[in-house]
């Protein structure tokens, strides 16, 4: 029961990170901070992953961010804040099949604005409104 209570705050929090990057382009970190608390309030009700496994899904988040600064910020840091939650929550392979999609769809939206010349390489799209379509992806009973 606890991994659906789980899922279930990961998507709340994805739909909510997600509104406000597709609005403002920014994350509040307390939003952050109060799903952090959440997801770590549920993992010790969740034994189907190991702490460890959690812990390198928070590194996969964390080199996002690391990414972020040495970027100067090409890479949002929010991304990797987001990535870092999802990383407690659902563990590195999980975490590391999420980010890879979302990219991937990213990627292909990306050519396909390109192609019909509404965006030019300069602009800059939210990604995690992707993220949150991969995590519905994946996680939608019907195929996941």
């Amino acid at each position: 029961m606890w991994e659906y209570v789980l899922k279930g705050l990961i998507g709340l929090f994805l739909i909510t990170t997600a509104a406000q990057d597709i609005i403002s382009r920014k994350i509040k970190v307390w939003v952050v901070a109060l799903y952090t608390l959440l997801v770590c309030i549920c993992i010790p009700f969740c034994p189907s992953l190991t702490v460890l496994d959690r812990l390198f899904g928070l590194l996969l988040g964390t080199g996002v961010v690391l990414l972020s600064k040495a970027t100067k910020g090409k890479i949002g840091m929010g991304d990797g804040l987001v990535l870092s939650v999802t990383g407690l929550g659902l563990g590195f392979w999980c975490n590391l099949e999420l980010f890879a999609l979302a990219l991937a769809i990213a990627a292909a939206f990306s050519v396909f604005l390109l192609i019909l010349r509404l965006v030019n390489m300069k602009n800059s799209i939210p990604f995690i409104p992707f993220i949150l379509f991969s995590y519905l992806f994946l996680h939608i009973p019907i195929w996941a």
